[in-house]
């Protein structure tokens, strides 16, 4: 089973940067539950490394 070519798409959570497959709706709990609970504007609190970058702003 090689399948590199997996189609991704962002994290549902409007905070998150993470790239995810297309099947999922959030790259784990952290953002589904964000989410859900509208925390909209907070720092995505997912701890993926990729996503953290984001934030660092300088």
């Amino acid at each position: 089973m090689n399948e590199q070519s997996t189609l991704t798409k962002p994290c549902d959570h409007d905070g998150c940067g993470c790239q995810i497959p297309i099947s999922r709706d959030y790259c784990n709990e952290a953002c589904r539950m964000a989410a859900e609970e509208q925390n909209v504007g907070s720092t995505c609190e997912c701890g993926h490394a990729a996503c953290q970058q984001l934030h660092h702003h300088h």
